[in-house]
């Protein structure tokens, strides 16, 4: 029984009405006393509150068991998840609060790609927070055959800070933007328009993939806290530095006979040139090195003609 269904019959019983026969009234006469009632019946906004606040205690219950579920049988899981991340989760969470949003968001990439950088989705999508070449594109990143900053951690996080900005300011609801990141924003934008702006309104009408993908996003974010004080995951974490470069053309083994850090390294930690080496075009990147070689590789090569 829907809820309109479930008001009606109510407001039908407590108005008493036992005169409505279809004999004395037709189906149109009793449309248009409904109608009138109920824009005037506190009984009945009173009865849709409460039904309204239901759901969300539904949606609670629904949270609270996927957490506990997490933790008593995906705990391992998920700390590895986290431990991939523990390098990124700090950065990430600094680009959030210094763009004002929640720092609850930095573990997106827990479902999205597990904190892994090279993670490839069949579709296309790529990266800790699998965006889309095209979203990438129209988001600032650089994506072509020489570089793909869908793998940069910090430029590709910025980029999804911008996305999830821009649905926030569309629906001004997480749980919605969390439903538009994993459907797709016009998906969410034609439920909304039909059906309600909250999450509660939509909940039964979009996929149930991206339904269990809000909730089990809300329960990951309660399970994580305890994981995440476990490991002592802070800004002491992060084991790279990032520094700014020009597009100078510099292949990888050329920077790493310049610093004396190992070509490898340089290599695992900077994945999103593709040629493994700088594109030569002037355009600014993030060049990764291990921690502590920050000041002396951007002496090397942004202060010294070498």
């Amino acid at each position: 029984m829907s809820k309109l269904l479930i008001i009606l019959y109510l407001f039908l019983l407590t108005f008493g009405m036992n005169v409505l026969k279809a004999e004395v009234l037709n189906e149109k006469e009793i449309s248009l006393f409904v109608e009138k009632n109920l824009e005037s019946s506190e009984s009945l906004k009173t009865l849709e509150d409460y039904l309204n606040s239901s759901e969300e205690e539904i949606i609670k219950i629904e949270i609270k068991k996927a957490k506990d579920e997490f933790l008593s049988k995906h705990k391992k899981e998920l700390a590895t998840y986290i431990e991939n991340g523990k390098n990124l989760i700090p950065i990430i969470k600094k680009i959030l609060i210094d763009h004002g949003l929640p720092s609850e968001l930095s573990l997106i990439p827990i479902i999205e790609s597990h904190y892994k950088i090279l993670a490839k989705s069949p579709k296309g999508a790529a990266g800790i927070w699998q965006l889309m070449p095209q979203t990438a594109k129209n988001l600032g990143l650089k994506v072509n055959k020489e570089v793909d900053e869908r793998l940069d951690p910090v430029k590709s996080t910025i980029a999804a800070v911008k996305y999830l900005k821009n649905l926030y300011g569309i629906f001004g609801d997480w749980y919605l933007v969390l439903a538009a990141y994993n459907a797709g924003h016009n998906k969410i934008i034609r439920k909304v328009s039909f059906h309600g702006d909250t999450f509660n309104d939509i909940k039964n009408f979009i996929p149930k993939q991206t339904k269990n993908y809000v909730l089990k996003f809300t329960a990951i974010v309660e399970a994580s806290k305890e994981i995440i004080e476990e490991k002592n995951i802070n800004e002491k974490s992060v084991n790279f530095e990032v520094v700014k470069v020009k597009g100078n053309g510099y292949t990888l083994d050329k920077v790493s006979k310049l610093t004396y850090i190992p070509k490898e390294e340089l290599i695992h930690l900077n994945p999103h040139f593709l040629k493994k080496k700088i594109p030569n075009d002037g355009e600014e990147y993030n060049l990764y090195v291990p921690k502590g070689y920050g000041k002396l590789v951007n002496y090397l090569l942004n202060v010294e003609d070498v």
